[in-house]
């Protein structure tokens, strides 16, 4: 087994930190993602009317806005 520093050493601090910037910027990616999918759907849906899938659109549309926010409520 390798040797390891003590845990709380700096080297950790600063691992824990770049792992940190690394979720974080890939959470912001992903929350930008599911904004821009929103939009695309929204103008889907608005462009479908009463036509046939419009309502598979709403339902894609109400489930990414519950990801799309549970993923902003968790990131924090």
């Amino acid at each position: 087994m390798p040797a390891r520093l003590p845990i709380g050493t700096a080297v950790d601090e600063l691992v824990l930190e770049m792992l940190r910037d690394d979720l974080d910027r890939r959470v912001t990616a992903a929350a930008a993602t599911m904004a821009d999918t929103l939009r695309l759907l929204t103008a889907a849906r608005e462009l479908a009317g009463d036509a046939p899938g419009g309502e598979s659109l709403r339902a894609a549309i109400e489930e990414l806005t519950a990801a799309h926010a549970d993923l902003l409520v968790r990131s924090r």
